[in-house]
């Protein structure tokens, strides 16, 4: 009898060191995720007095985010340390769905809340957690060929000097045309400023969108036009009229057209 009760007790206590250390695990495991001592009490049914007993001395290691900005960092850290890394896509489209957006009324569409010190800051804090953790974040541009990445750089780099090429080009043909100024410092800041307008054109790039650009200059010439009465601006006039073009009629019978020309139907008359 007393055999059997020993064997009991036996059986009792391990099922019980068993139990007590699957509820050890559990506390454990919310813990490292960061949930306060409370609501690991309300997840799991245990007192905070066993919750103390087992989290005390044991650090918070992968503490969940609740900011838009630490949960942007999570998701973009994962992306990031990736064999092929991060575009700059994916990147805004993780921070898109992190901080949200909001509905421009004025202009009819969703504008995002995040904007470039936002992907500064979430850049920042990748790459420190990465050196941190013996990991390489790696932020790629959205234009590069994962298939051939090289080959796509050295491809654009062309392209860029051709185009550079050609707008040096132009520039020498409009500062032939359009400087008159007798300062070097006038003519190589006039130059300067043409190229850079240029290039706003072109790109869209600047701070100013390119209708509102085009309609500010527009101003600025035609105020000019009005108010000057000068001899480069007779000049210019005269050029003006000299290079007038003349659409062709749009008529069906052009021939009628060229006989009116002459006159021909007046003499036949």
């Amino acid at each position: 009898m007393e055999i059997q009760n020993t064997a009991a007790s036996k059986s009792f206590d391990s099922e019980r060191a068993a139990n007590d250390e699957a509820r050890t695990e559990k506390v454990l495991a919310l813990h490292l995720k960061g949930m306060s001592r409370r609501k690991i009490s309300a997840a799991t049914g245990e007192t905070e007095h066993f919750i103390r007993k087992v989290v005390e001395g044991v650090p918070v290691t992968d503490k969940l985010p609740t900011t838009a900005f630490d949960k942007s960092v999570k998701r973009a850290y994962e992306l990031s340390t990736r064999e092929q890394g991060v575009k700059d896509y994916e990147l805004r489209g993780v921070l898109h769905s992190e901080y949200g957006c909001t509905w421009n009324s004025s202009e009819g569409r969703y504008e995002s809340r995040f904007d470039k010190d936002n992907i500064k800051r979430v850049k920042g804090k990748v790459r420190d957690q990465a050196v941190t953790n013996g990991q390489n974040a790696k932020f790629i541009p959205d234009w590069i060929d994962y298939s051939a990445p090289t080959a796509s750089r050295v491809a654009l780099e062309q392209a860029a000097n051709v185009l550079s090429s050609r707008l040096d080009e132009l520039m020498n043909e409009f500062m032939f045309e359009f400087s008159d100024n007798d300062s070097s410092e006038a003519v190589s800041k006039q130059r300067f400023a043409a190229r850079r307008h240029v290039l706003k054109l072109m790109s869209g790039l600047g701070q100013e969108p390119i209708p509102a650009l085009l309609e500010r200059t527009k101003n600025v010439t035609d105020t000019l036009d009005s108010s000057f009465d000068s001899p480069a601006l007779q000049q210019a006039v005269r050029r003006k009229s000299v290079d007038k073009f003349i659409p062709e009629p749009n008529t069906r019978d052009y021939f009628l057209d060229f006989v009116q020309e002459q006159g021909w139907l007046r003499v036949a008359a």
